[in-house]
């Protein structure tokens, strides 16, 4: 029998043991603990008092659910208060079919790989051709962030505006310029257990010239100051942004799939 139980001062420390022997798989539970516990809520699936599965809840937005088996996931998406707004779920691909069965007509779909790198497999750090300006975004810089992103990818970032945007110090945007123009950037959020670098994107008219190669590697960089590992989100059919971070050394560790409600 499955029980479902809230994270609370009696159960923390087995929530600890659990997701820090798998940090690549549960590093949002991890993150979204220390730097934003007042915005998550998290959920055990426990058997014979030990964790089966868990369900972060962030924001009464994104709900992250993991799990042993399918009659967990179940479970635990079953157990997801109906008073909370949750827009979007995320499975682990294997659980793919028992999602489409109980979001059986999601607004959108979208398959993510999660890649890894450890801290021995980052290549050196390289230099650009041409040499344009580099330097740390900071929340003035929101407004140029989101017309770069808006004009990468219209699609999955249309609808960004600069209130999207979080800047804290467990957050660093670093962008490339030519002359005022931002042309590239990357957002990468920091944790000693490891590092994600949550966001990559270049204009079109720069694609193709190795600024996002540049600015990932150089990411990695400042998060191995930092950790040992190195996380990155692609979505599965973005070829090119697969050669990109399998060029600087990442490697797929897992699949998501993501709906939207």
């Amino acid at each position: 029998m499955t029980d479902i139980e809230e994270l609370n001062e009696n159960n923390i420390e087995k929530f600890w043991d659990y997701v820090l022997r798998d940090v690549p798989l549960y590093f949002f539970f991890i993150l979204d603990l220390k730097q934003y516990p007042e915005e998550c809520r998290f959920f055990l699936a426990l058997e014979n008092g030990s964790i089966v599965g868990l369900c972060l809840i962030w924001k009464n937005h994104i709900a992250h659910v993991r799990g042993h088996n399918s009659d967990v996931v179940r479970s635990l998406f079953e157990t997801i208060p109906k008073d909370i707004p949750v827009k979007e779920i995320n499975f682990e691909y294997k659980y793919t079919e028992l999602l489409s069965e109980l979001v059986p007509n999601p607004k959108h779909e979208i398959f993510l790989h999660r890649m890894k790198l450890n801290k021995e497999k980052m290549i050196p750090r390289f230099i650009l051709d041409n040499q344009y300006l580099q330097r740390v975004l900071t929340e003035s810089d929101a407004p140029i962030i989101a017309k770069l992103l808006a004009k990468a990818d219209p699609k999955f970032w249309g609808d960004v505006n600069p209130n999207d945007f979080t800047f804290d110090e467990s957050q660093i945007y670093v962008g490339l310029f030519d002359k005022k123009k931002l042309i590239s950037y990357t957002l990468t959020w920091m944790d000693e257990e490891a590092a994600i670098i949550a966001t990559a994107a270049t204009h079109p008219k720069y694609q193709n010239k190795g600024l996002a190669s540049y600015l990932v590697n150089e990411s990695i960089h400042t998060m191995m100051d930092h950790t040992e590992i190195a996380i990155i989100h692609v979505m599965t059919e973005n070829k090119p942004a697969l050669r990109v971070y399998s060029k600087v050394g990442y490697e797929v560790y897992a699949t998501f799939v993501m709906v939207e409600l």
